[in-house]
């Protein structure tokens, strides 16, 4: 699955997402805050543009939920969670 990776997402996240909603990550998404964990796998970086200054980051979401299939989120997002829920993606959220 390409999942989007928001907040401090570790191997045992990870592995807990697995557990509990068998979200397993092939690739990741990202918006260029939080990193996922060292690995051989893909990462997808769209960075959330400055010009557009408090919107960027709720725009960029927008980007991050049409290119995913799952949402792993540590901590608190609750407009990318929300947008996840809209687009019906599985989310892991700690």
């Amino acid at each position: 699955m390409r999942c989007i990776i928001s907040g401090r997402v570790t191997p045992d996240v990870l592995d807990r997402a697995d557990f509990i909603m068998g979200i397993v990550p092939t690739s990741y998404v990202t918006n260029g805050l939080s990193s996922p964990p060292a690995s051989q796998m893909t990462t997808d970086v769209h960075p959330i543009d400055p010009k557009l200054g408090e919107a960027g980051e709720i725009a960029r979401d927008y980007t991050l939920v049409q290119q995913a299939d799952a949402l792993i989120v540590v901590g608190r997002n609750p407009h990318l969670v929300g947008l996840a829920q809209m687009y019906g993606l599985p989310i892991h959220q700690e």
